[in-house]
């Protein structure tokens, strides 16, 4: 069942790059930020470590906020990147986020987004803080032990 869900991600690249488009138009996707669902990072990796933390949407975005001030003063040498995939959520995170820290959109659960999106940001350590389970993502992220 997962080798026929990769497969199906996989060659469903012009699909969901026209999906991507229609929620632009409705109002539901960043255009200026929409190559980050295809996994390309709009901002350099920073140095040291990184804390991945996804959050889904607003309530767990807010949730990272509080984990972020936490850990910062635990080490301030600590760098964040969070994820979500709503509008609100990264509006939210451009507001609220400390220095150390920084919005990234989640990338759709394609293969080839998912390796674009962990080559560049390697984190070290990740965070998940949704519910729905990403396998092409998950798996990506065993692979490389993190």
């Amino acid at each position: 069942m997962l080798l026929f869900y990769k497969i199906i991600t996989y060659i469903s690249s012009p699909l969901l790059s026209l999906l991507l488009l229609w929620r632009c138009y409705k109002g539901k996707e960043d255009q200026v930020r929409l190559n980050e669902r295809k996994g390309k990072a709009s901002t350099p990796h920073p140095n040291g470590n990184l804390i991945w933390i996804h959050a889904a949407s607003v309530g767990e975005a807010q949730s990272a906020l509080i984990l972020i001030k936490e850990l910062s003063i635990t080490d301030s040498k600590l760098n964040f990147l969070v994820t979500s995939g709503t509008k609100t959520s990264a509006e939210l995170m451009a507001k609220r986020l400390p220095q150390n820290a920084q919005h990234q959109y989640y990338p759709l659960d394609h293969p080839s987004w998912v390796v674009k999106f962990l080559n560049h940001w390697k984190p070290d350590l990740v965070l998940w803080m949704e519910s729905e389970l990403w396998p092409n993502m998950l798996g990506a992220i065993k692979q490389r032990n993190i």
